[in-house]
């Protein structure tokens, strides 16, 4: 009854942002990504410390390619209150992203705070809350053309001709805070000592919500460039099939300002060892990314976990009108991830989620 509440209340939230219509740093592997997905993500996974690195590259093929890097830590804290049915949790990311010929650099580190309350046995909410500090600017390059150097009796730009662009600055330093809601449903024990892969399914409901002070990004002091809020609401679930065989499903939409996108990736994971300690697992997944004009790119992946170490790589085919210039060639992301088990001690609140 509650998980069915909650999916309702997920199709109506998800229903009102369709209205709502800049681009921020995403992943094709949304679901490996969570300090970019939501910060209400800390402390949401099997354990005790986990990090995370999640780069990317897209469109080799033209002169104006894009590159982008995360990384992010976050630890659960240690609950000595046996009366309290929750837990806090910390983190930190760091976001680097460089897109096009004036290398526009947006770059962020942050700070993240959640606390999850268990709600039933196997139900859990989660607030999040991520403050930090972004800076945006580019390289003014000598060889860059504009639009008032284009010169018509050479139908091509002439660098000699004066561009009469004058910047004041090329960079700007300025605070960012977003915050986020999460609901877990799990079907196995909060407080299991070892995690034997016995019990397995799960699911991830909930939305984050960047940029809630709209921080002024323009370069220039007598301008404003207001950094729109990015809403991303997600659902993400993993369903145990039998003793060795997963099956997952990720769904998540961006929107911001007039920008929107929607991801779906549906895959399986198979379990080649259960020993605790030398759990692996191999998975593979494909994914569809579409916008305004339906189809954007389609992603296959694989990915492998050995013991606390788990890898994945895929690569965005790019089917738009765009594949004209890219060849069908997206780009490439990989995700490195480690994460530290836990073990109860005591009889204290301790959760594994």
């Amino acid at each position: 009854m509650i998980l069915r509440k909650i999916i309702y209340t997920a199709v109506l939230v998800c229903g009102v942002l369709w209205s709502v219509s800049g681009q921020d740093i995403h992943y094709s592997q949304f679901s490996y990504a969570p300090s970019t997905t939501n910060p209400a993500l800390t402390g949401i996974f099997r354990g005790k410390l986990r990090a995370v690195s999640n780069s990317r590259q897209q469109w080799r093929t033209v002169p104006v390619n894009y590159l982008t890097f995360s990384a992010s830590a976050d630890v659960k804290l240690p609950n000595k209150n046996q009366n309290r049915t929750g837990f806090w949790a910390v983190g930190g990311n760091f976001n680097y992203d460089r897109a096009g010929s004036f290398a526009l650099q947006n770059t962020n580190l942050n700070l993240s705070v959640s606390y999850t309350q268990r709600l039933a046995e196997k139900v859990f909410i989660t607030a999040g809350a991520q403050p930090g500090l972004a800076r945006r600017d580019f390289d003014l390059k000598p060889d860059l053309l504009f639009d008032s150097q284009y010169d018509r009796s050479l139908s091509a730009g002439n660098p000699a001709l004066p561009n009469n662009e004058n910047f004041q600055q090329s960079g700007n330093t300025f605070p960012d805070f977003s915050a986020g809601l999460n609901f877990r449903i799990q079907d196995f024990s909060n407080c299991e000592i070892v995690n034997t892969l016995d019990n397995r399914s799960w699911i991830d409901l909930g939305a984050g919500l960047f940029h809630l002070n709209r921080p002024d990004q323009a370069f220039d002091e007598t301008d404003e460039a207001r950094l729109p809020v990015r809403i991303s609401p997600y659902i993400m679930a993993n369903k145990q099939v039998n003793e060795i065989a997963d099956v997952f499903l990720n769904l998540n939409f961006q929107f911001q300002g007039v920008y929107k996108e929607w991801l779906a990736n549906v895959g399986g994971r198979v379990y080649l060892d259960k020993t605790p300690g030398y759990q692996a697992a191999l998975e593979l997944s494909c994914g569809y990314r579409f916008n305004d004009q339906l189809g954007d790119v389609v992603y296959p992946s694989i990915g492998l976990q050995y013991g606390d170490f788990f890898g994945s790589f895929s690569y965005d085919i790019n089917i738009s009108e765009f594949n004209v210039a890219t060849r069908n060639r997206g780009g490439w992301e990989f995700t490195l991830r480690y994460t530290l088990g836990s073990i109860c001690l005591d009889n204290y609140f301790c959760p594994l989620l």
